[in-house]
């Protein structure tokens, strides 16, 4: 019995040491009591509730701030579409503000035509007696034909005056309302782009703050999970970062395999559209149409059917004529396997980088020199950068010229599975899978590593690949 006893004082005195009880010298402890172990196991189970409590709050910290910064680059990429459209609204209304000056200027030139064939009709001095008078006043026959014949041409010059005035008066009204429809698109684009740019630094301002809390509440969380398992910060720092590194890596390597899959399965689409396609309509229909029983009696049936059993006794006879169709109808059988060989190497030229690979990596290498420059949204150098800012000008550097938004940008390069990426290569970020939901670009650096301007308060950085929402094309250029 006083043995059983003693190993329950040993247990009790483990419990408490693991409990963050004080440890009594085992020579003059009393043996616990079975509401002290009861208690110290209880307070074992906080500790331990606590501390995956707490794990858990650091994954979803990790999980709110990716959220924060997805946010901020979409609502970065929705600025620099509305500036876009604001440059393109506003180059519509000058066109449109010229013309209407010209086409005004137009109108008062004619007017101005008229009023000196006015005056040269004035001076010619019809009077009150119009058309009769040149010939009362005038002193002989050829005068008043002389004088008759300047009235008339006085007024066909005035007639066909007002015709071109009235026309260029149309022309300018039409332009002057362009115009003015130009101002109103112009308007609304800089509000648009007022209110986008207040969303973009809402949330580039958001982003910033939930870092900053991410980063204090994670350090807070690591101090009290060491103070709860007897260990230091700094091991619990090591030990969180390991667990953090082994979500991400299995994140990456499902996302990764997903993009690839489906880059494969559109790649095989698209050879199968490409063999269909132009072999089906020549090749098929001849030799279905005779199968077909509605195609049959379209056709001067009546003959073709006595003549099919007539050979039918007398197969020996026919048997020579016979060979001659059999090798027609080998004869498509040889075209269809030509076709297929043929799209085979056309995906090939598409990964091929040479006519762009010496833009690229020049355009990745300048890229590399940006690095440590901070994320400033709407960005495109030379202090910092956003992150299609980033890539705009590391190919301008290069030579090349690329739209400024991230879609544009991706409409503007040739695809490229990202399992054959190339340094220098577009990688493209989407929040739905489709071009519709792009909102982040980084270059590719090759060795599974990517060059970006990641985020509101971050810098340009060469860091690892990073595999979720990645689109399963990247873009070559």
């Amino acid at each position: 019995m006083g043995r059983d006893r003693r190993r329950q004082a040993v247990v009790a005195l483990a419990v408490l040491a693991l409990s963050g009880g004080t440890l009594i010298s085992s020579a003059t402890a009393e043996p616990p009591t079975e509401e002290e172990i009861a208690a110290a196991r209880e307070a074992e189970g906080r500790t331990a509730s606590s501390v995956a409590a707490l794990e858990v709050e650091l994954a979803e910290l990790a999980g709110r701030l990716e959220q924060a910064t997805v946010q901020a680059q979409q609502a970065n990429e929705d600025y620099l579409e509305a500036q876009v459209a604001l440059e393109e609204a506003t180059a519509r209304a000058d066109e449109a503000r010229e013309a209407a000056a010209e086409a005004q200027a137009a109108v008062e030139e004619q007017r101005s035509e008229i009023g000196r064939i006015a005056m040269a009709a004035y001076r010619s001095g019809p009077g009150a007696l119009g058309p009769i008078e040149p010939l009362l006043s005038a002193d002989s026959f050829e005068n008043a034909m002389e004088r008759a014949t300047r009235t008339d041409r006085i007024g066909t010059r005035a007639d066909e005056a007002l015709q071109r005035f009235q026309a260029t008066e149309l022309v300018a009204t039409t332009f002057q309302r362009r115009a003015d429809e130009a101002a109103a698109a112009q308007e609304e684009a800089t509000a648009a782009l007022e209110s986008a740019a207040e969303e973009a630094r809402t949330a580039a301002d958001s982003a910033e703050t939930q870092l900053a809390l991410s980063t204090d509440r994670r350090e807070a969380l690591i101090v009290q999970l060491a103070e709860q398992r007897g260990t230091t910060a700094e091991l619990e720092r090591q030990r969180q970062d390991a667990l953090e590194e082994e979500r991400r890596r299995r994140e990456e390597e499902i996302a990764r395999a997903a993009a690839e899959e489906a880059a494969r399965q559109e790649e095989a689409a698209s050879r199968a559209r490409e063999r269909t396609t132009p072999v089906a309509a020549p090749a098929d229909r001849p030799q279905s149409a005779p199968d077909r029983p509605a195609a049959q009696p379209t056709r001067p049936a009546p003959q073709p059917e006595p003549a099919r059993p007539a050979p039918e006794p007398s197969r020996p006879a026919p048997e020579p004529s016979r060979p001659a169709p059999e090798p027609s109808r080998p004869a498509p059988e040889p075209s269809r396997p030509a076709p297929e060989p043929a799209p085979a190497p056309k995906p090939e030229p598409a990964p091929k980088p040479p006519s762009s690979s010496g833009a690229a990596r020049a355009a990745l290498d300048w890229a590399r020199t940006q690095v440590g420059k901070p994320y400033i949204w709407g960005a495109a150098g030379p202090n910092g950068y956003d992150c299609s800012g980033l890539t705009q000008t590391a190919f301008a550097q290069a030579g090349v010229s690329l739209p400024r938004t991230t879609r544009a940008q991706y409409a503007a390069t040739s695809r490229v599975p990202v399992d054959q990426l190339q340094p220098g290569d577009l990688i493209f970020y989407s929040s739905n899978g489709s071009a519709s939901g792009i909102y982040h670009v980084a270059i590719y650096a090759g060795d599974g590593m990517r060059l970006h301007a990641p985020s509101p308060g971050k810098s340009v950085e060469l860091v690892p690949m990073y595999w979720p929402n990645v689109l399963p094309f990247g873009g070559r250029v």
